[in-house]
């Protein structure tokens, strides 16, 4: 009996032992979101926090990859050991799982599924070099827009109608205003007044001398 309670112990203690590295293995971080530019929050690998694509000619939930070969090799697909549950970091709100590669047997990670990779003439975490046509990489959030200028508010109209006056009217008749036109006839009529009388001065005189 003892003999038995012994080894009861001794694989409880085993159990225990192995316990901690089987949840570990289980349950592997590989993607997280991270602001790049003016791409916004993109998808990348946590192991390095490179930008990792997905390829349009996969098919989502086919479970296979269409990138071999020479492919692959500018393509590396991001991969986890056997065994381990691919999760993600704040920001990642997709279905993250697995495929078996047919090419090598590798356990290739999958973001909605399809399959993640990396490019190779990326250097630094944040590059995104592989963004053109049949690549693309997985946007969690689109960049904030760019804070712009406020218009400077036009002032309001004033509430009453601002009109031109017009200007005074005469109602006098032409040639009877007052001024200098009026003037200028008054001193001709005495001029001519005087100029007659004058004239008939000269006659009288003619006329007592004869």
């Amino acid at each position: 009996m003892k003999q038995r309670l012994a080894i009861f112990a001794a694989a409880g203690a085993l159990v225990a032992f192995a316990l901690p590295g089987l949840v570990a293995a289980a349950d592997a971080q590989v993607v997280a979101g991270r602001v790049i530019g003016a791409h916004g929050t993109l998808l990348v690998a946590t192991s390095n926090q490179m930008t990792v694509y997905t390829f349009d000619k996969d098919v989502a939930g086919s479970g296979a990859s269409n990138c071999t070969g020479g492919c692959l090799t500018t393509w590396p697909a991001l991969t986890v050991a056997a065994g381990d549950i691919p999760t993600g970091g704040a920001g990642v709100t997709g279905t993250l799982g697995t495929i078996t590669r047919a090419d090598n047997g590798a356990l290739q990670v999958t973001y909605n599924g399809l399959p993640l990779y990396f490019f190779s003439h990326d250097a630094a975490p944040g590059d995104t070099n592989g963004i053109y046509p049949n690549w693309r990489a997985v946007v969690l959030a689109a960049a904030a827009p760019s804070a712009t200028a406020t218009p400077t508010e036009a002032p309001a109209p004033s509430e009453a109608p601002q009109t031109a006056t017009p200007p005074p009217t005469s109602t006098a008749p032409a040639g009877t205003g007052s001024g200098t036109g009026g003037d200028a006839g008054l001193a001709l009529l005495v001029a001519g007044v005087a100029g007659l009388g004058g004239l008939v001065a000269i006659r009288r005189r003619a006329a007592v001398r004869s």
